[in-house]
């Protein structure tokens, strides 16, 4: 079993670890600015948590409580650690802390997204028809597409609606949400 550290602040002795951990697994445009990740921190909907397994540490997630709905903005297991099992642990840790979760992979263009489609199936999510475009992180970058996967279940018009709603205007403090 794995156990989660919440960080609550870029002073948290955790925070470099995590935060090397994320910048090395998530290209730039799916990265949060610094003072994003402050203001991230700074909201109890969101959780940002290092995953250890002992003293190991293992992986990272970032976290957001819309409502019922537990929406995994980023996931990533340390690369020394891949392929020992410790993705599927931590995300069924993930799993178990609401009725549904929401999170979002890349098009389906390349093998790595296929291979990534196929893993989060394996753990029983469901992919959505929902066209999606998740708003930029920075200023002057077009906001990106991505596939927009669900467990245990898919989401509805009105379900996807809300999850395109709380992303914009909780996870990413937007007015408006993107179309």
């Amino acid at each position: 079993m794995l156990s989660p550290h919440k960080i609550t602040s870029t002073d948290s002795p955790l925070f470099a670890r995590v935060d090397a951990l994320y910048a090395q697994a998530f290209p730039w445009h799916e990265q949060r600015e610094a003072a994003a990740k402050t203001e991230a921190l700074n909201d109890p909907r969101s959780a940002l948590e290092a995953w250890f397994d002992g003293e190991q540490f293992v992986g990272m997630s970032g976290s957001w409580r819309l409502g019922e709905m537990l929406y995994i903005e980023h996931l990533a297991v340390d690369g020394t650690l891949r392929s020992k099992g410790y993705g599927k642990i931590l995300l069924a840790e993930l799993l178990t802390r609401a009725p549904l979760t929401v999170l979002e992979i890349d098009p389906l263009t390349t093998e790595i997204a296929h291979r990534r489609l196929r893993f989060y199936e394996s753990m029983g999510f469901i992919a959505n028809p929902w066209a999606h475009a998740h708003p930029t992180y920075h200023q002057g970058i077009a906001d990106h597409e991505l596939v927009v996967l669900s467990y245990p279940q898919g989401i509805d018009a009105a379900g996807y609606q809300r999850f395109n709603e709380g992303l914009c205007g909780v996870v990413m403090g937007l007015k408006q949400p993107s179309p």
